[in-house]
């Protein structure tokens, strides 16, 4: 633990998945910080249409399939066993991480784990002509299919699952928030940003907000809280929890972010 880190002594509050905070919360306790896990964000497999379950079952007949999420590999595998699969492209070192567990290895990783990113550098290389289908969550941006079909392509997308607010974290957080115990709230995608002020409308709680420090792990979640209004003091960089950590670790308060 670095002497200089802001983290000591500080309560962060981790909103990701419960079993993906884990690993976050080990991390955070390493740095000083004293982490409160409520976890904002769940998942549930989704309820397929014919022509879903029919562009699952001819995957291998694109040219490339595209995961954009851990979790989309995860519900893909349990829902095609050992799949044929063409070229496939992802966008995260946790995606790639877990593509690999299961015997693929992609043919493509942006160089920043962004959409925006992704489709750019992606439909460069593109033959004319391309069939992509992207495997995504219900609340996953339509970026990507969009850009690849700006860009000549057929994109098409199925949706095999669907992010959750799990029972019981709303209570848990509004007892979190009444009783002033988080110093920093952490966000790790715009659906945990979403969940959070969910909670905060129903629950009336816009005046516990204001001490609070607001950390994000990239653009994406930090331009979602923006736009509730939140003001995000920490981004990570690159866009990983560990960037995000990192981050928080050298954050000093009286110097305001350079993009700022």
């Amino acid at each position: 633990m670095s002497p200089a880190s802001y983290l000591r002594g500080k309560t962060v509050l981790i909103t990701r998945g419960k079993k993906e905070s884990e690993a976050f919360s080990r991390k955070i306790s390493e740095q000083g910080g004293l982490p409160i896990a409520i976890p904002l964000i769940g998942f549930k497999k989704a309820e397929l249409d014919n022509t879903s379950k029919y562009r699952l079952a001819e995957a291998a007949g694109y040219d490339w399939v595209i995961f954009t999420s851990k979790k989309g590999v995860q519900f893909f595998m349990e829902r095609v066993s050992n799949p044929a699969l063409p070229h496939i492209a992802v966008i995260g070192e946790k995606t790639e991480a877990e593509l690999r567990r299961n015997g693929y290895s992609p043919a493509f990783v942006p160089s920043h784990y962004v959409a925006e990113c992704f489709a750019e550098e992606f439909t460069a290389q593109l033959k004319p002509g391309s069939r992509v289908l992207v495997i995504k969550g219900n609340l996953a941006r339509t970026v990507i299919a969009e850009k690849v079909r700006q860009a000549g392509h057929i994109c098409e997308e199925v949706i095999l699952y669907e992010n959750v607010l799990p029972e019981g974290s709303k209570e848990a957080l509004r007892q979190a928030l009444l009783d002033g115990s988080v110093d920093i709230v952490t966000f790790t995608s715009s659906s945990t940003v979403e969940h959070f002020m969910e909670a905060v409308e129903e629950y009336g709680l816009h005046a516990q907000l204001k001490p609070l420090l607001f950390a994000c792990i990239g653009p994406v979640a930090e331009a979602t809280a923006k736009s509730c209004g939140l003001d995000v003091q920490i981004v990570g960089s690159p866009y990983t929890v560990d960037g995000l950590l990192e981050a928080m670790n050298h954050y000093t308060p009286d110097v305001k972010r350079k993009d700022d």
